[in-house]
């Protein structure tokens, strides 16, 4: 299972009731909590049959009735790697699982009707949809198998990003709401600090301490804790179980984070090959270089753009690049750096020189 391991508070339940398999239109979910909230985490259990409880166009699979211990046994001592692939947490509204960020992958032609492309395991959803994209075009490519409007997909039903279906994702004059507990206790909100803004200052893990919403249904008070949030880049929902202060400290969770680690180009829309850290879930975010909570995370030296980031672990920068939004996957995933062409790199030294004439 790519990035860290999956946990051990997972066990098989009999209380689940209704259909023993899972309908599309959401239908046959099941979920039964029982938690507690103190001081920014939940204890206690969720109970469900790992069905979507939204409709969805991934036709429904088998339902399998488990009973999952909030904080999860393997990660009650943090900052901890969190799963690559496999749950990382589970929605309040339906118990629906939350994969890591990571694709598992697509041998060539499974995902399109040409016979074309392939996206290897261990990247981004996203990167790995415009990979697919750029390989296949956008008219031979299978979109089913690819994240649906709430952000999930396949059998089991699984959300990889968005959670577009648990809060009103338009909504940004106030703080988003609750969404899910992650598997450590802590909980993921929306992607909305409030006032028209994402919020700034998310360390590797997705996280930062800040002001929360109280939720009634969900049973939790307002306060200043540390918590996560949805994000359009990746990680999406969790890169690791925070808090951490820099992003070094996230990739030393991790085996596959090391600086010759698992180094793969991928091909993205807008005609580049990027440059890819394999199974790393550590993520630079635009922004949080110049956050006061975390200064470290490029070394003082404010947001660096795309082309300067070789070697570094995490995206999230600005300029555009693989997963998530603001190029053709975004803002740059795990060590995304532009691959540019010889030619390139000296029409531009030209450039330079004749302009440093005048």
């Amino acid at each position: 299972m790519g990035g860290g391991s999956g946990g051990t508070g997972e066990s098989t339940s009999t209380e689940c009731t209704g259909s023993s398999s899972c309908s599309q239109d959401g239908s046959s979910n099941f979920v039964k909590k029982t938690l507690t909230y103190a001081n920014g985490k939940f204890s206690g259990n969720i109970i469900t049959n790992q069905c979507t409880n939204r409709a969805s166009d991934t036709p429904g699979g088998s339902a399998t009735c488990v009973k999952q211990t909030i904080p999860d046994p393997s990660f009650t001592t943090t900052p901890a790697a969190s799963p690559g692939l496999g749950r990382v947490g589970l929605t309040l509204s339906g118990g629906v699982n939350i994969y890591g960020p990571l694709e598992a992958g697509f041998t060539l032609g499974q995902a399109c009707t040409n016979n074309a492309g392939d996206c290897v395991g261990g990247v981004d959803v996203g990167t790995c949809e415009n990979e697919l994209n750029a390989e296949c075009e956008s008219a031979n490519v299978k979109t089913q198998m690819f994240m649906d409007d709430c952000g999930g997909h396949a059998n089991p039903y699984h959300i990889h990003n968005k959670l577009a279906c648990e809060y009103t994702t338009t909504d940004s004059a106030s703080h988003s709401p609750i969404v899910a507990v992650m598997l450590d206790g802590r909980g993921l909100y929306g992607k909305w600090e409030g006032g028209g803004a994402a919020p700034g200052d998310l360390d590797a893990c997705n996280g930062h301490m800040g002001p929360v919403p109280a939720s009634t249904e969900h049973g939790t008070t307002a306060g200043t804790v540390y918590h996560y949030h949805v994000t359009d880049s990746p990680p999406y929902t969790i890169g690791c179980y925070g808090p951490v202060s820099t992003i070094d400290e996230c990739k030393g969770l991790y085996s596959e984070c090391t600086a010759t680690a698992n180094a793969i180009t991928v091909p993205q829309t807008d005609g580049n090959t990027y440059n890819y850290q394999q199974w790393c879930t550590c993520y630079q975010h635009e922004g949080t270089c110049n956050s006061n909570q975390f200064p470290s995370l490029c070394g003082g030296q404010g947001t660096v753009t795309v082309a300067s980031q070789s070697g570094v672990s995490g995206g999230g920068d600005t300029g555009s690049g693989p997963g998530g939004s603001g190029g053709p996957g975004g803002a740059p995933s795990a060590g995304a750096t532009l691959t540019t062409s010889p030619i390139l790199t000296l029409l531009v030294a030209a450039l330079a020189a004749l302009f440093a004439r005048w």
